[in-house]
């Protein structure tokens, strides 16, 4: 099988991810990117993986597997705080 992904920043390896019966688009999709950082001003290449997927695809899926949360649920669930850990002074 042959994978195109349309964004210009991946240096390597590509992939996506779909559910076993086949029957909804990808449900994420990725790959390597050596050389992004440094495109946005970091002053090294660092090599990276990553991905990203759509919350409607996730939703679909949720939603055929009968495991999207009811609103108890949810409710009962909810983060109080969100953290994101980074280092700032790393990009100077």
């Amino acid at each position: 099988p042959t994978i195109v992904r349309g964004l210009s920043y991946y240096t390597g390896l590509v992939f996506e991810a779909a559910d076993r019966q086949g029957e909804l688009r990808a449900i994420c999709g990725g790959g390597r990117y050596d050389t992004l950082l440094s495109a946005f001003g970091w002053k090294d290449d660092l090599p990276a993986c990553g991905f990203g997927f759509g919350d409607a695809v996730i939703l679909e899926l949720l939603q055929a597997k009968n495991l999207l949360p009811t609103d108890k649920d949810i409710s009962a669930t909810q983060a109080d705080v969100v953290v994101f850990a980074f280092k700032a002074a790393a990009a100077a």
